[in-house]
């Protein structure tokens, strides 16, 4: 048996074509699927309309996606867990193909995918969102080895669930980064591969951009106050952060540069547009990272 699980909040726009996907999938094994929701739209009645097969959990206040991941996952009867989220859209060998990978690779604890931009190609804002978040799992990208792929596309052998525990929330919305490093920490595997694909769909509107961004670089920088990646040092030391820490967003802004300058799929005019969004985007980052660097450490990380 295989579990797919989807965290959603307020997902009528895209919830039919993500459900639609999963349940248009080459696989033809036994496979269920968990949506665990919280919204207050109309995608509760799109869902009992549409897929009365599916496995549907509501939630009357709204869930952050650690916890509705952490509640599908309880509920789950497979052994293998796929995560995939409700603003995206899978490809029909997906479950297949992740199925195939975990098969081959048995000692490997997770395994995820590339994500294609689901925006539309004049959508700015969409791609600047596209290339600031996922420029390190565009489908280009090789295949090897690595300690993160955000849970829009991972699957995990339910014993890792068993052996160390869940999503810790209080990282939201970097709870997957913290699980994913932890698990590597102990010695397990985390593979990428390319040809794992998902379509997803990303901010279109400004607003909920920089508002998203900034809650990102606050959160990103608590985490390194836990967590000895890159910038660790920098984050840890506020007299330090002082002079370098404002070269962060820069650095960011030239590697994100480079992948925009070489993607082939958009007009240059576009690509002149998105690269003005996202520095856009990048200084709400920082703000919302320098909040974070100053913010009292949360509790229980210590």
């Amino acid at each position: 048996m295989i579990s797919v699980i989807i965290p959603s909040y307020n997902s009528e726009g895209t919830i039919y074509n993500c459900l639609a996907a999963l349940y248009e999938q080459t696989y033809k094994s036994n496979y269920e699927v968990i949506l665990v929701d919280s919204s207050i739209d109309a995608t509760p009645s799109i869902v009992r309309r549409q897929f009365p097969q599916i496995q549907y959990f509501h939630f009357d206040k709204k869930t952050d996606p650690g916890t509705a991941r952490n509640f599908g996952v309880k509920h789950a009867k497979g052994e293998l867990i796929l995560f995939i989220d409700s603003d995206c859209k899978a490809e029909k060998d997906w479950i297949a193909k992740h199925v195939q990978l975990h098969q081959n690779q048995s000692d490997t604890a997770g395994i995820g995918g590339s994500v294609i931009n689901g925006n539309l190609p004049g959508d700015v804002v969409g791609w600047s969102s596209y290339f600031g978040e996922f420029r390190e799992f565009l489908p280009q990208n090789p295949s090897n080895f690595t300690f993160h792929i955000p849970t829009l596309n991972i699957s995990y052998k339910k014993w890792v669930f068993e052996k160390y525990g869940y999503f810790d929330p209080r990282y939201y919305p970097q709870e997957d980064l913290v699980f994913n490093y932890n698990l590597t920490q102990k010695g397990e595997k985390i593979f990428f591969d390319p040809s794992l694909k998902v379509r997803h769909t990303h901010r279109s509107s400004l607003k909920p951009f920089l508002k998203h961004q900034f809650n990102i670089g606050s959160k990103t920088s608590q985490v390194l106050k836990v967590i000895p990646l890159p910038g660790h040092r920098i984050v840890k030391n506020k007299l330090l952060f002082v002079f370098v820490g404002p070269g962060i967003p820069m650095v960011k802004f030239l590697r994100t540069l480079r992948v925009i300058l070489r993607y082939r799929s958009i007009q240059s005019m576009q690509k002149y547009f998105s690269i003005i969004i996202l520095k856009l985007g990048l200084i709400f980052w920082f703000f919302g990272f320098f909040q974070g660097v100053f913010a009292r450490e949360m509790e229980g990380t210590k």
